[in-house]
Formats: structure tokens, C-alpha cells, sequence
């Protein structure tokens, strides 16, 4: 499958199992069942995509773009905020380097783009940090953008990149 091409399949699958208002039921850790809104903006044309690249010098990865090209941002599970063309740069992190941007915000987390690694050919180019920490302390997410929101929708809302392989006693302490 082309990069990109998970994406709107991705995206599809989850608003087939929104109701009218935009609302889904989400069942999270512990029986917790959730009515959560999602929200979706109009796409992005490829002459802005291409025109915002040349105006801010960076590169937006394949994967990236076509979900810009199916929505020029969203909101997902009320708490995750796919970044806008424009709101890339409104929301631009000054403590980030060089070729690095933040895509979206998950509660107290943002989703970070390194094009330094993407440009290497290395797909597995998206970090988190927590809202106050310095991109040294990001952790790698091992993932794209697509594989990324795939797992997130997957996973309903849940940063499924914090799980960890542990015992019952740790699985009770961390949601208690």
C-alpha cells in the first residue's frame, strides 16, 4: 500500500462509527465508557500544501500531507488537536530545532515532526514531549504519521505509546 493511502482508510473507518452529531462511544481502560466528539476541517488543496512548504521552508512528510489533503485539521476524541496549515505556525515551538514541528496537541503532549530523519529516508520520524520538556527529552514514537493515527484511533483516544509490558500491579497503580 502507498504511503499515505492508510490515512484515509484510517479516517473513514472512524467516521463510519460516528452518529450524526459527530459523537462516538469509546469504552477506555477499566470499563470507562465515554461519549467523545470528533470534528473535522475542510481539506487542504495540494497548491497550499506546496505553496506553505516554499513560503516556510520545510518539508511535509507524504503520509502527513494526505491527511492534510483529507482535512486541514481535526479534533479527535475532544482531546487531540490535528494542527491546521495555519495553525502549524501559530502554534510553532521556539525551543524546538531546526526542522522539527509540532503537529498536534494530545492534552499535556505534543506530536512533533523531525523532517531531520525524514529526510534520511527514515519513516519513523514522530516524537511526543510532554508540554514542558526540551525535544532532548522526546520520546520516539517509532511510528509515522499514519501508523501513528491508525494506532490512536485504534486504541480509541488512548496514548497508546505510555502502555507498558508489565504486571497486574502495575496496570492497577498507574489507573488507580
Amino acid at each position: 500500500m502507498e504511503e499515505g493511502q492508510i490515512i484515509r482508510k484510517t479516517l473513514h473507518g472512524l467516521k463510519q462509527r460516528l452518529n450524526s452529531d459527530g459523537i462516538i462511544t469509546i469504552q477506555q481502560e477499566v470499563g470507562g465508557i465515554f461519549e467523545l466528539a470528533c470534528s473535522f476541517q475542510k481539506p487542504a488543496t495540494k497548491e497550499q500544501i506546496e505553496n506553505f512548504q516554499s513560503e516556510h521552508n520545510w518539508i511535509l512528510p507524504k503520509d502527513y500531507q494526505s491527511f492534510l489533503l483529507e482535512h486541514n485539521g481535526a479534533r479527535i476524541f475532544e482531546d487531540l488537536d490535528l494542527y491546521s496549515l495555519e495553525e502549524l505556525i501559530t502554534f510553532k515551538y521556539p525551543n524546538l530545532p531546526e526542522g522539527c514541528f509540532c503537529i498536534a496537541s494530545f492534552l499535556d503532549t505534543r506530536i512533533v515532526i523531525d523532517t531531520r530523519v525524514y529526510k534520511k529516508g527514515i519513516n519513523d520520524y514522530l516524537f511526543c514531549l510532554d508540554s514542558v520538556d526540551g525535544f532532548e527529552d522526546a520520546l520516539k514514537l517509532n511510528a509515522n504519521f499514519e501508523l501513528w493515527l491508525d494506532r490512536l484511533i485504534i486504541a480509541q483516544g488512548v496514548k497508546y505509546w505510555e502502555w507498558k509490558d508489565s504486571d497486574t500491579f502495575y496496570y492497577r497503580w498507574s489507573i488507580s
